[in-house]
Parts: structure tokens; C-alpha cells; sequence
């Protein structure tokens, strides 16, 4: 039976999402000749009715609104609809349908509400509009959006309403509750922007890691047939080059291949991109806005503040450039550059402001038409200070330092924090740019607060929480934070606490949960008179001071605002550990607050100290302790300074975590194998019974994996085995479980399991089938994957007498030990097969650096001879020619 589409359950919206993709493209394999693609509307049709206009990006604009970036923002959320629409139907301010609207966090024990804003809005509004909709069009939808969005100018709040009540008088209930989540940018459809775009056409998702501009997809795209080719290019955004975050603990690994790296200051502004030919000039923000128009920029050198600055300090021989960089806001009194941190917003600048605009570039990616992401970065930055000239508090170029070790790193990392800075970036001396890559990119940030030990942590007392959205509705999802006033008397319990802050990241389920459970009895909807509140955002429910719980919170600055009542705030707070050794009274005080202001100016860094070649040796047990102790806070409510362990399951067997994923963090996993009496260890040696990985993309996940010295384990393993209605079972590792074994694990693992995962002694479920079809179906897409380069070579064999020069590689499957290679794609597009991991199929491992390379140490070590280990070069060089040169003389010998 085919789903009722007017149905608002999400499987209904994706059955009709594929259903108008799926006639839309029926609609287009008609056409004869080529059609002109305009940007026009798919009108409501019969099915597989043919249309002139076949560009579906009307449509996918709405599908994916929060990659929209034609029409900008709408700048209205929940708070603002909420009241937007009490308007429009003279709601009351104590009425119930005010309440219900403005209230729509709070939970409702009425079945047919649901969990999100637009749902409220549905229950509240759906008698009062339309019953049959008047057939408002796709484009009549994109007119109305355009004309709340921030471009459209001059608008007053009574015209928007009007605007609004307009269009209520034409769409029924349910269509209003799908143009709110429309305008909200979260459409809740149970399918996420990759799958839907993937429907639309196979490459449109590698197209997106270049840009996020979604008429450029769909003009390029429009035909499903036609591969493209994803490149930059001059005046469209594309998704920059991204920084892994590494700990100060961790820098001695960057320098073990004497690598070299150039250091730089790490801005705090807004990350940009420059695009110019010929005099015309485009900006774009790090999310892929055009910030052109505004006055401080401008497309020329008449038309803006910042454009003119550039026109007349461009060297003359350059005609074209993409830069990226950072734009940050520049005080031109006090000649020193502002921060995020002060409120001031760089997009926004005029002549008149006390600030101007400063483009502080760090790399070049496109000069005179020639793209230059292959180029090494060395390379790049000597080009760099050949495009312009610097003019103070304008244009600048970041400062780069090359340093090789960890020594003159520590140094350059101190060099920031006396002077304040928010950190430093480093980037591998022969890094090449990747756009939309963070890990394994020679590029990395480190900040003050990734490690412990360098920021003053803070003990804030909980004053009041506020409800989440979606599945936390109804719930306590984040809590405003607080502070003591100081008493007059000794042994005096304080009286009166004021907010500081709100806060939320930090705050896993598990915490969350022993929270909720904690204060449920505590929370009261009326604001107690002994906690003063901040100006804005009052929160949802409170709670009394000797009622409450005391957290504590890490921020990467003090900052002051007008918002709190004691002058300042913390910026990026987060939730580091439950003290529930600690009572209510001793929570930190506005004195003990203050005396982190070391002077009088708008932001305080909340660095203790400076790093020492300590930090980097020491083995990092603080975040386990911390770890622990909120374990025993959360379990126990007790100060044992011992975790009690809940089974002996792991007894006394090593197991070292490299790191989680966004469900459970490295230390809730160290947290949970303690609590199981295993031993922790923080790095894998030969004994070892297994090691962890959450995410093989980073650096050392990679390493441990291809070492082939341990048994390595996704978080399948820690789910299953420590899930505790299964703690009678065994621990051993299940061949899907693993992504990497010892051979004697894999021989244990091949006496219980074929190769389709199916078990010798254990009957099958319905699991266990799924699992093993998965696997054949592999199989057979393996299968058919070497019949189809069989007649592929058969065919080479037809058409060119031999090998085709567009199959060079075809008989190689190769690993990468960088997977963001530029070598790769070339490889791939001449019939190169890719493996993630090495294994029994790989033919080549290739490698962008030389001998010293760190797998090429791993496999001395486990024997792996029959692998040949290559520089990346060796592609390069057979693409660039279209013939396979000797290998010979791009071989690492192990």
C-alpha cells in the first residue's frame, strides 16, 4: 500500500522525497536535445509528465535547507516563531495557546503533541488554517522565504507578519508545520543531507566536500549519467582545509620521521576565503556566505573598504588568486587586533565602526589560473609573499616559524600564551591542500585547554536548567551556572549566588541521566529570590542553592559581559566532572571568580601556567583520574578514592584506548574497562590484550592498526561485552569485532567462523544471517568486481592492443598510508583499486615520505615482505606520462 503522503511521519516524507527524485529524473532521460537549465520552478505535475524546466534545485533547497546559501538566514528560531505567530492570532500572553507555543520545551503528557517546535505549532494552529491547501507552488514557497530571509532589507516586524498571515490563509496545518521546520533548517526527515544527496545524483556528495552552493550542484549535476570531475574553482566556495586537535602529551609523535613544520599563531576571527580575477573581487565566510556586499569588503576597489586596501597593494603581476585566511577585526585606536570574544562582528563592519576589517592570509590556493593544491606548502607560503604587500591592520600575512622538534614547539606554544593568543596552528612543511579533511592532513591546533594541568578549572554550583529539543523535550538538558557570594561570617553558609554562565557540551547521557535523577525533586518553576539571574535567557526551571549539585567547568577564557550580573562569563564552557564530594556551600565565589581577572581588560585567559617538556613525557593519568572520580560521584555518591569494580570480567588483562567516537569518549571507555578490573595502559606493548580504536582515521589509530603487532578492536567490542545482560558470556573477539588481529587470534577466530561470519557452534538469528548476507554480498561485489576487470582488460586488449592508458593500475590494490593523498585520486581514476586497511589483497602500501616512514617501521616489524612499499610519486609520474615507469626506483627497501 503506498503511504499516505500527507502522513508527517518521516518515512513518509523520505517515500515521497524519492518519488518526486525518482520522476524528476524520468522527466529528464525524455528531453531531447539540450534542454536550458534554468533555476525555475518543477511545477505540480503528473507523474512523469515532462516539464521544460528540469533543475531540481527549487526543490533540493528546501530538502536541505541548512545548506542553503543563496537566501542567507532567516535569523528566526523557536523563541522568535513562537511569539511571531501568537501574534498573527492575537494570542494572550496567560492564554494556553500562548503557553503551549512559547513553552513548547516543556513536557506535555498529551499524546498527540509531539517533540519538536513544529509539532507545538501544529497542535496549537492546525484549526485555525486552511483544511484543503490552494495549491500553493514550489516557487510561491521559495518567494516566501526569500522574503524573510536577512537580504531582504528594511523589513519591519509588522510587515513579516503580515507576510506570515498571507501565507496561513493558503496552507493547511500540515504544510505549516513542515514551512516551519523549512525555516528552522531541520526537517527531521530520519535521512540525512548525504543519503539525500546521493539520491540526487552519486557524485553530488564528493561535489559537496568542495562547496556547499547548491544551485552550482545541481547545475553540474543534472544529469545523472554524467560523472563529474570535482574541482576549485575561481569565485565558487569551497569547504576549507580543516586542523586536527592534538595535546600537548602528543606533539613528540609530529617529529619521530624529523618531519618539519611551520608554526603559526592560531586566530581568533572569522576563517575566510579571497577569490580575485582581474580585478573583481569575492569573500566568503568558513560556512559559505558571500559577505561581498557589505561595506567593509566589496567585489571592487570603489565598492568596499577592504577591497580597496587590496586594490592598490596587489603586485601587479598577479591577475588571480584564491587566499585563505582569517578576517578578523582590527581597533583602529588602540591598533591591536579584537577577538570573537568582544562582541564584534567582522562581516559587519562599517567606515563608521571603531574597528576595521583585516585579512591575515596563511595560504594560496589558486595564483594566475594555476591550482596549487598539490604544491608543497613551503612552496605555497614563498608564492604567498609575492601577491601583495602588507599594510598594517588591513592585509597582513600570518608569521610562519619552521621548527623540527618538540622542544622549539614548546617554546613557540609559551611565545602564545604570554602574549594572550588563543593558540597556535602547525602544518607539515610539505602538507598539501585537502579541502574538507581534518585528520591526517599534516595540520594541527593546540590550545591551552586540550591539556590538563594548564587551565584553572572552575567549581560552579547548578541555579537553574533548561529543556532540550527533540528527544531531551521535557527534559533538563543544560544548566545555568553560578557563583557564591562571600560571607562575613567564618562557617557561614552563603546566602545569595549569581549566574555566570550556561552550559551543556560536556554533559554525556550517563551524567545527564544521574543529573536528572538527582535534582527532579528540587526544580521549581518560581525564580527564588537569594539568585540573581542573568538579563537574557532566563532559564526554564530552578533550583535552591542547598538543593543543588556542584560541577565543575572548564572555559578557554574569561570575558566580560553585561549579560551576568557580576560583569563577566566564560566562553566555551565545559562540563569536566561531577563533585559530589563537594557540598552546596563550598562552591567557587565572586571573589575567588574575579581574582582570575589579571587585569582590567575584556577577556582573561584562564591559563595557569606554561608547558614543559614534563607535560609532553608525562603519561596522561589526569583525565583517567578525573574520569574516575566522576564515575565513583555518579555510582558510588561516595569520595573513595578507589573505583569499586563492578565485575571481574577483564581481570588484570592491558588494554590501551586510542580514543572513542561522538557516543562513548576515550575516558568513559577507560571509565567503564576499570569499572570491569581491567588495566589501563595508555600505550600498547607486546602483552597487551587488545587495543581499542573508535576512530582509525586519526594518526595513531592508523598506526596501531597497520603495525599488525596487536589485536584491535572497534567499539563493537566494549558494546557487546560489557552490555549487562551479557557478562556471563565469552570476551573473545568476533571476527567482525576486530580490525586488525595477532595470527593466533585470527586462527581461533577461523575454528569458529567461516568467512561469511557464520558460526560452527552457535545457531543463527536473525542478526547473525544479516550480518553474513552483508558479508556474501560483499563477497559477490568482490566477485564481480575481478570478472568485470577481466573483461575490462579483455577490452583494453580489443581497443588498444594491450593496456589502456586510462587502466594503467588496474591490476594494483593499494593502500595509502595518507588518505587524503592527491596521488590517490589519480590512482582510482586510472583503475587503481583502494583498500582501507592492509590485508591478504594488497599489492602496494604507498607512502608520501621516504624510508623513515612509520609504517614502513611497522611492516620490518611484522614481516611483510610480500607487500611492495612505494613512493606516491611513482602515480604521479606514470599519470602525468600515461605509461607505467619501472618501479624499481621508487621502492623502499625494508
Amino acid at each position: 500500500m503506498v503511504p499516505n503522503i500527507n502522513d508527517s511521519r518521516p518515512s513518509c516524507a523520505v517515500f515521497v522525497l524519492y518519488m518526486k527524485m525518482y520522476w524528476f529524473r524520468k522527466g529528464q532521460q525524455k528531453l531531447k536535445g539540450r534542454e536550458s537549465l534554468t533555476l525555475g520552478v518543477l511545477p505540480n505535475r503528473g507523474a512523469g509528465q515532462l516539464v521544460k524546466d528540469v533543475s531540481f534545485y527549487p526543490i533540493l533547497r528546501l530538502l536541505v535547507p541548512h545548506l542553503e546559501r543563496q537566501r542567507g538566514p532567516h535569523n528566526l528560531k523557536q523563541v522568535s516563531l513562537a511569539n511571531l505567530y501568537a501574534h498573527i492570532y492575537g494570542f494572550a500572553k496567560n492564554s494556553d495557546s500562548y503557553k503551549k507555543l512559547t513553552n513548547y520545551r516543556e513536557f506535555s503528557s498529551d499524546k498527540f503533541i509531539g517533540n519538536d517546535f513544529a509539532d507545538r505549532a501544529y497542535y496549537v494552529l492546525n484549526k485555525k488554517l486552511p483544511r484543503i491547501d490552494t495549491g500553493l507552488t514550489i516557487a510561491q514557497i521559495n518567494e516566501f522565504l526569500d522574503s524573510i530571509s536577512e537580504r531582504k532589507m528594511n523589513v519591519t516586524k509588522q510587515q513579516k507578519v503580515e507576510t506570515f498571515r498571507v501565507l496561513f490563509r493558503q496552507i493547511t496545518g500540515f504544510e505549516m508545520k513542515w514551512m516551519t521546520r523549512i525555516i528552522l533548517k531541520d526537517l527531521r526527515l530520519g535521512i540525512g543531507p548525504q543519503k539525500i544527496l546521493h539520491i540526487y545524483h552519486p557524485d553530488a556528495n564528493d561535489k559537496s566536500l568542495v562547496t556547499n552552493d547548491l544551485r552550482e550542484i545541481c547545475n553540474q549535476l543534472h544529469n545523472p549519467k554524467i560523472k563529474l570531475k570535482c574541482s576549485i574553482q575561481i569565485f565558487s566556495y569551497f569547504k576549507p582545509m580543516l586542523l586536527e586537535r592534538c595535546n600537548i602529551e602528543n606533539i613528540g609523535k609530529l617529529f619521530r620521521d624529523n618531519d618539519l613544520y611551520y608554526v603559526q599563531t592560531k586566530y581568533d576571527g572569522e576563517r575566510s576565503q579571497l577569490h580575485m580575477k582581474n580585478g573583481k573581487f569575492k569573500y566568503f565566510t568558513r560556512r559559505g556566505y558571500d559577505i561581498t556586499n557589505k561595506p567593509g569588503y566589496g567585489e571592487t576597489g570603489s565598492s568596499g573598504l577592504l577591497t580597496a586596501v587590496f586594490t592598490r597593494c596587489l603586485n601587479s603581476n598577479c591577475h588571480s588568486f584564491i587566499l585563505d585566511g582569517e578576517l578578523m577585526a582590527w581597533h583602529k585606536e588602540k591598533q591591536i587586533f579584537s577577538t570573537k570574544g568582544m562582541n564584534v562582528d567582522v562581516k559587519h563592519l562599517l567606515a563608521s565602526s571603531h574597528h576595521q576589517p583585516c585579512f591575515v592570509a596563511f595560504d594560496v590556493i589558486l595564483h594566475n589560473d594555476i591550482l596549487l593544491i598539490d604544491t608543497p606548502y613551503e612552496d605555497r607560503l614563498k608564492l604567498l609573499n609575492d601577491i601583495f604587500t602588507e599594510e598594517e591592520g588591513s592585509l597582513t600575512i600570518c608569521r610562519s616559524t619552521l621548527i623540527s622538534n618538540r622542544e622549539e614547539l614548546i617554546q613557540e606554544f609559551n611565545i602564545r600564551l604570554r602574549y594572550n593568543e588563543e593558540g597556535l596552528v602547525i602544518k607539515r612543511y610539505n602538507m598539501k591542500y585537502k579541502p574538507n579533511i581534518r585528520d591526517g592532513n599534516g595540520c594541527y591546533k593546540i590550545k591551552a585547554e586540550y591539556t590538563d594541568n594548564l587551565i584553572q578549572d572552575i567549581d560552579l554550583i547548578i541555579l537553574g536548567g533548561y529543556y532540550g529539543n527533540g528527544r531531551y523535550i521535557g527534559k533538563i538538558k543544560s544548566f545555568m551556572m553560578g557563583v557564591a557570594a562571600p560571607t562575613n561570617k567564618e562557617g557561614e553558609n552563603p546566602s545569595q549566588f549569581f549566574s555566570v554562565v550556561s552550559v551543556s557540551t560536556g554533559i554525556g547521557d550517563e551524567m545527564l541521566r544521574h543529573l536528572q535523577t538527582k535534582l527532579a525533586p528540587y526544580w521549581i518553576k518560581d525564580h527564588p529570590k537569594n539568585i540573581i539571574s542573568p538579563k537574557g535567557n532566563q532559564p526554564d526551571m530552578w533550583i535552591h542553592p542547598e538543593h543543588s549539585i556542584i560541577l565543575t567547568i572548564r572555559a578557554s577564557e574569561m570575558i566580560r559581559s553585561n549579560e551576568y550580573p557580576i560583569g563577566y562569563s566564560l566562553r566555551f564552557p565545559r562540563v569536566m566532572n561531577v563533585r559530589m564530594d563537594k557540598p552546596w556551600y563550598n562552591s567557587c565565589t565572586t571573589l575567588e571568580l574575579l581574582s582570575l581577572a589579571k587585569n582590567g581588560g575584556m577577556i582573561q585567559k584562564l591559563t595557569k601556567r606554561e608547558a614543559t617538556l614534563h607535560d609532553c613525557d608525562q603519561v596522561s593519568v589526569s583525565k583517567l583520574q578525573k574520569t574516575m572520580n566522576r564515575s565513583k560521584s555518579i555510582e558510588y555518591n561516595t569520595c573513595n578514592k578507589r573505583v569499586v569494580p563492578l565485575t571481574r570480567l577483564l581481570d588484570g588483562r592491558e588494554i590501551c584506548v586510542i580514543n572513542g567516537d561522538d557516543e562513548l569518549s576515550k575516558e568513559e571507555i577507560e571509565e567503564i574497562l576499570q569499572q570491569h578490573s581491567a588495566k589501563v595502559v595508555q600505550n600498547p606493548v607486546n602483552t597487551i590484550f587488545c587495543v581499542i580504536v573508535g576512530n582509525n582515521k586519526t594518526i595513531r589509530g592508523k598506526e596501531v592498526i597497520n603495525s599488525g603487532k596487536y589485536d584491535v578492536v572497534t567499539l563493537d567490542w566494549v558494546k557487546r561485552v560489557f552490555n549487562r545482560s551479557e557478562w556471563i558470556l565469552s570476551i573473545d573477539f568476533l571476527p567482525w569485532e576486530l580490525l586488525r588481529s595477532r595470527n593466533i587470534t585470527r586462527n581461533q577466530v577461523t575454528e569458529n567462523y567461516d568467512g561469511y561470519y557464520d558460526s560452527f557452534v552457535v545457531d543463527a538469528n536473525e542478526e547473525s544471517l544479516k550480518r553474513s548476507f552483508n558479508k556474501i554480498e560483499k563477497s559477490i561485489e568482490f566477485t564481480e568486481s575481478k570478472l568485470i576487470i577481466e573483461q575490462e582488460k579483455e577490452m583494453d586488449k580489443n581497443l588498444f592492443g594491450g593496456t589502456s592508458p586510462y587502466s594503467l593500475f588496474r591490476d594494483t590494490v593499494g593502500f595509502f598510508e595518507n588518505e587524503s593523498c592527491s596521488a590517490k585520486f589519480k590512482f582510482r581514476f586510472m583503475s587503481g583499486k583502494i583498500e582501507n586497511n592492509i590485508n591478504n589483497s594488497v599489492t602496494h602500501v604507498f607512502v608520501e615520505d621516504n624510508a623513515t616512514s612509520s609504517i614502513v617501521k611497522n611492516m620490518k616489524a611484522c614481516e611483510q615482505t610480500s607487500i611492495k612499499i612505494v613512493k606516491c610519486k611513482w602515480i604521479e609520474e606514470c599519470f602525468q606520462n600515461d605509461r607505467i615507469y619501472d618501479i624499481t626506483d621508487y621502492l623502499i627497501n625494508y
